[in-house]
């Protein structure tokens, strides 16, 4: 994923699109003096979770629960102590168990800082195993669905 200033303006525009921000701590950084590779993970689930909480949560989110089964980041500009970072988070795919999650990571300076693929697997809670969606989130998620252009 390649973002443009117009690109990112969509983005930013999109009700969609879940954002959510985030403090850099002093810990994040590592010993060449930028966020650690290991913080944009952090970052990317932070978003995840934002998007289930606010976008996707439903009557019965107590027995069932997502779980990821692949994550991608690109990583495109460096992050820095002290600072910020926007996480903006989207569906871009709805399988029958299945989310596949886009990402943006932006910095203070406005620049992408890290782009993300993740799939999200829903889990049934007894019996530990993929299970369908329930009406309700099915429903939110084909309202929230922003498919990649083709």
């Amino acid at each position: 994923m390649i973002f443009d200033e117009a690109s990112l303006d969509d983005l930013r525009a999109d009700p969609r699109v879940a954002w959510i921000e985030d403090v850099l701590r002093f810990g994040d950084t590592d010993m060449n003096g930028h966020v650690n590779n290991a913080t944009f993970a952090v970052l990317c689930e932070s978003g995840r979770v934002n998007l289930f909480r606010t976008r996707l949560s439903h009557e019965d989110a107590k027995d069932t629960f997502f779980v990821i089964a692949r994550l991608v980041i690109d990583f495109r500009a460096e992050l820095h102590y002290p600072g910020r970072v926007r996480t903006g988070t989207w569906l871009g795919h709805l399988g029958r168990t299945s989310l596949g999650l886009r990402q943006v990571l932006i910095g203070d300076d406005g620049r992408v800082a890290a782009t993300s693929e993740a799939v999200c697997v829903h889990m049934e809670g007894a019996s530990r195993r993929p299970g369908p969606f329930p009406d309700d989130m099915r429903d939110a998620a084909e309202r929230m669905l922003r498919p990649d252009p083709a």
